[in-house]
């Protein structure tokens, strides 16, 4: 199901855009980076409880909830760079709103792992999350990258039998890692942050025709409930279009003029997607 809706972005949000935007490559990006940090706003307001799973972490707010209902969050940035603060902007929002348990994962990238590590270790940590937490309804919510590997644990999840989330949402999800889409170099045009360049060398490090359980998303058949939130001036959107018409329970969410990501930006269309997602998961 598509749903179409107006947008247009703000002056304060094409600032920002310009200010972020770069022709480095995501690799490029990734080697400058200081290793992820806790925004001292979460740390101020909030008890966190970190975990260590293996040599990975994963950092837990407002366990005191009763609700049992929890958010399990990937962040975005081409497998290889790490997420921050307007991810935790939006977790503390829909915290407040909810009294949910957030689980935000540091999940190990590019160019220390390849693909099908990357998938199957963020599969093993929520099922310790299951482990932790067994009375707990689970709710996946990645954005761009976040999102190829919220995909790829769903096939997992279904394959190995464990109990699945009962919501997924996505955020500009990156669907199909090959961006082959003949359609990908016109949306291009109109991107505001996404260039098919930024990839550059990623390809490298996708060996999941290895794995013997998981394949690219557009040729996988989902039954599960997902979300998904979207602009059409977003390169990976024709793929998104592709997904929709693959799975029938699928609901895609379609802003107009908005770009890439756009529902971390200060913008009218963003408080609307979180009041959205706010509401589904009340509902659960």
């Amino acid at each position: 199901m598509k749903e179409y809706i107006e947008g247009s972005l703000n002056v304060l949000s094409k600032s920002i855009l310009k200010h972020i935007s770069s022709n480095e490559t995501f690799l490029d990006l990734a080697k400058k980076e200081k290793p992820e940090k806790l925004p001292f706003f979460i740390k101020s307001t909030q008890k966190v409880h970190t975990h260590n799973y293996k040599e990975f972490e994963f950092h837990t707010i407002n366990e005191q909830s009763k609700n049992h209902l929890h958010i399990v969050y990937f962040h975005g940035g081409g497998l290889c760079l790490k997420g921050g603060m307007p991810q935790w902007m939006m977790i503390s929002q829909w915290v407040k709103h909810t009294d949910a348990k957030t689980s935000y994962v540091i999940y190990p990238m590019i160019p220390h792992y390849q693909t099908k590590d990357i998938y199957e270790n963020s599969y093993e940590i929520y099922e310790h999350l299951l482990t932790l937490y067994p009375d707990d309804k689970f709710i996946l919510i990645g954005d761009s990258a976040g999102c190829l590997i919220i995909l790829s644990m769903l096939q997992l999840i279904k394959k190995r039998g464990i109990k699945a989330p009962v919501l997924n949402i996505l955020f500009s999800p990156w669907i199909d890692f090959s961006l082959s889409n003949p359609e990908i170099p016109k949306y291009q045009e109109i991107d505001k942050l996404l260039s098919v360049s930024r990839f550059s060398g990623l390809q490298a490090y996708d060996n999941i025709n290895e794995s013997l359980e998981i394949v690219p998303p557009l040729n996988y058949r989902y039954e599960d409930l997902i979300h998904i939130y979207t602009g059409t001036e977003d390169m990976l959107f024709p793929d998104m279009l592709l997904f929709e018409e693959k799975n029938p329970q699928v609901k895609m969410y379609i802003y107009k003029n908005c770009p890439h990501v756009f529902m971390m930006l200060p913008m009218k269309q963003s408080k609307m997607v979180h009041e959205d997602i706010i509401k589904s998961i009340l509902m659960l």
